[in-house]
């Protein structure tokens, strides 16, 4: 109920996922091979569908409840031709070496991870794919009290000089990265919010309902130590 109806399960906007694709340099008529890695609802999904027109995209989700939101996506947009949704687990992608042209995941990678997706999703990508990620960052020398915040719910949280030396470490060439600003965060959590507070009187939900809360109070006493960024590289 918390997620209900929600467009995304993340901060983020259609504006600014596209500033992160249009760092990439495909032609977007290309015919392509696209994965959407923990698509969710599958807003991005689509967004990717209709951005690159004659591409193919895969997305995958642990989730049926949020495959079958992208679903009746798909048949809205009448995208059943070359969009498919799958229930699979990240920890293990059962797709062919090389098979990608773009591994994309928003908000994502960190179920396993950021260090591990760079290092396990490069197999999937062709000679020169790129994979867009984005991860949670700090933008600023973050407050003890986010650093004490996060520490025991992302321990890969790091500045966005950090996180590139690790793309390079892994090989690939770093092309750019967008931040996700402050009103995609704060449009969110507007949203979330109006949920949390129609299902807080359930008690089954009343834990669960204050973490969230807690989240989100942190976020705005300080939301200029970090964001979700996406970050853009390619395969060597």
């Amino acid at each position: 109920m918390a997620y209900k109806d929600l467009d995304r399960l993340s901060p983020g906007s259609v504006d600014t996922t596209l500033k992160s694709i249009d760092k990439i340099d495909i032609d977007v008529n290309e015919s392509l091979n696209i994965l959407d890695v923990g698509c969710g609802v599958g807003t991005s999904t689509i967004l990717l569908a209709n951005h690159f027109k004659n591409a193919e995209v895969e997305a995958i989700d642990l989730f049926m409840h949020y495959l079958d939101v992208l679903d009746e996506k798909i048949s809205k947009n009448n995208l059943q031709s070359r969009v498919f949704s799958y229930r699979m687990d990240m920890n293990d992608l059962d797709f062919a070496n090389e098979d990608f042209d773009i591994v994309f995941a928003e908000a994502s990678a960190e179920i396993i991870g950021f260090k591990r997706a760079l290092n396990e999703w490069k197999r999937l990508l062709k000679p020169e794919g790129y994979l867009i990620i984005s991860d949670l960052s700090w933008i600023q020398k973050p407050s003890s009290k986010s650093v004490k915040f996060w520490k025991n719910i992302y321990d890969e949280v790091d500045s966005i000089e950090n996180k590139i030396k690790q793309i390079k470490n892994e090989g690939y060439e770093f092309i750019d990265y967008v931040t996700v600003p402050k009103e995609d965060w704060n449009s969110y959590y507007n949203k979330l919010e109006k949920n949390l507070n129609k299902i807080s009187s359930d008690k089954s939900a009343r834990d669960f309902v204050g973490q969230i809360k807690k989240e989100i109070k942190h976020y705005r006493e300080n939301s200029n130590d970090y964001s979700y960024v996406f970050y853009i590289m390619r395969k060597c």
